[in-house]
């Protein structure tokens, strides 16, 4: 409850506030996040964190290994089923890492957690501006990375980790205090998002939200089991691999007009599926640790 909790709370103000109708700019809070906060973030995060650089290296091959076996695990259900993979290969493929992952692996398993998951994050990131719009219309946005700050912020981390130099104290104190604001802004943004979307097609959403959690935990245990993961590496990897479907296919789908509502109804589903199942997903996590 003391991992779980601080989640709800915060998420469950954003739904309030959007369901009274006691507006926030959405959109000014989810730039504010990807232009400010997320890379402050992982800047942050990742020049601060205890891991080596091999193991920094070593968790963003685990977490794009993660992408390629959940898409695959997807890719599986989707034909069984007879549906559309480009309409529900990406929320079957991409777990929440942002809005849901980083606050869970946080509270679960502290600072270094964190760095894990803004690691993770990062390759969701590229993952979603390049594939998913490969995958709903065919046309990678590769382009739009050299736009996102979020990029440039891995960038300074990679140089700063490989010619050694201290980073300022200033940039350090500057990026932690920008990056605070991350984990609240994403979890009322959450709520929020949650408080908007529809369930359409209750029958499929349903089913399809259960096929999510299934290829999100065969994931994380087929990731443990192939590069023999420990400790909290191993406990953060599983729940970042177990998110619920990521919020922003709904955005793409929306934006590319590749079944919008279809795509919101298993966002919604999976969710709700996914926080109902948290205390047990954290309490695996946790005994994955050896905690």
């Amino acid at each position: 409850m003391n991992i779980i909790a601080p989640v709800l709370a915060i998420a469950g103000i954003g739904f309030l506030l959007e369901i009274r109708g006691i507006g926030f700019h959405s959109e000014t809070l989810t730039r504010l996040s990807m232009l400010i906060g997320t890379p402050s973030l992982v800047f942050s995060s990742l020049t601060s964190t205890a891991l080596p650089d091999d193991s920094l290296g070593r968790i963003l091959a685990i977490s794009s290994a993660a992408f390629l076996v959940a898409g695959a695990l997807a890719m599986a259900a989707l034909l069984v089923l007879r549906l559309n993979w480009r309409t529900f290969l990406s929320p079957l493929s991409i777990p929440n890492a942002g809005n849901a992952g980083l606050p869970i692996v946080f509270f679960a398993f502290a600072e270094p957690g964190l760095a894990i998951g803004a690691a993770f994050y990062f390759v969701a990131t590229l993952v979603q501006y390049t594939v998913v719009p490969a995958v709903v219309t065919g046309d990678p946005g590769i382009q739009k990375l050299l736009g996102l700050p979020l990029v440039w912020a891995v960038v300074a981390v990679l140089l700063f980790r490989i010619t050694d130099l201290p980073v300022p104290a200033v940039v350090a104190d500057v990026t932690a205090l920008l990056g605070g604001i991350m984990i609240p802004v994403m979890l009322i943004l959450l709520g929020s998002a949650l408080a908007r979307l529809k369930v359409d097609d209750i029958g499929t959403s349903t089913l399809l939200a259960g096929v999510r959690l299934a290829v999100g935990i065969a994931t994380g245990l087929m990731l443990i089991t192939v590069f023999n993961l420990e400790g909290v590496e191993a406990g953060a990897i599983f729940l970042l691999s177990a998110m619920p479907s990521a919020l922003i296919t709904y955005v793409i789908a929306e934006h590319y007009g590749r079944d919008p509502e279809r795509v919101a109804g298993l966002v919604v589903s999976s969710t709700v599926l996914n926080f109902a199942c948290l205390p047990l997903l954290i309490i695996a996590a946790i005994r994955i640790a050896g905690l």
